[in-house]
């Protein structure tokens, strides 16, 4: 019967070694677990980051993308005046307005017909939606001074 309590006791020794080493190893097991959930973590928020200053980047191409579609090119405007103008006109003011979608020019010419070959060329261009004479003055010289307004359609005559 000793040897029965001893083997008894043996096997109970034999178990609880086993159960202390499985538990040691289970603890192991959760530390490593939870280093790896830390460091996912870790990588998770700076993924996080990653992710807003990405959104950000986004919006800033977004409306960087809007502002370049509806910029101004007054060169564009100003390329298409150039080609209307007659040779016998010469300018003495000019100006323009983004808001009104208007060109004022003040000009001298030498005769009546140049002043509507004038207008008829800028009223040819389709980017020109109106155009009005204010007035015409004779000068000493023989010449015509004349002002006028060119109403522009902004989409044709200076974007894009």
């Amino acid at each position: 019967m000793t040897y029965i309590g001893i083997g008894l006791i043996a096997l109970v020794l034999v178990i609880t070694g086993g159960l202390w080493l499985y538990s040691n190893n289970l603890s192991k097991q959760i530390t490593e677990q939870d280093a790896q959930i830390a460091n996912l973590e870790t990588q998770r928020n700076n993924l996080k980051d990653a992710e807003q200053k990405l959104t950000i980047l986004s919006k800033q191409i977004g409306i960087t993308n809007q502002i370049l579609q509806n910029h101004v090119y007054w060169s564009k405007g100003l390329s298409k005046i150039e080609s209307a103008l007659q040779t016998n006109v010469q300018f003495k003011s000019f100006s323009a307005v983004l808001g009104e979608q208007s060109v004022r020019i003040q000009a001298i010419s030498d005769s009546y017909t140049t002043i509507a070959k004038q207008l008829a060329a800028f009223v040819a261009d389709d980017s020109i939606k109106d155009i009005s004479l204010d007035n015409v003055n004779s000068l000493t010289s023989g010449k015509l001074d004349f002002n006028s307004k060119i109403q522009f359609d902004k989409t044709k005559f200076v974007q894009n």
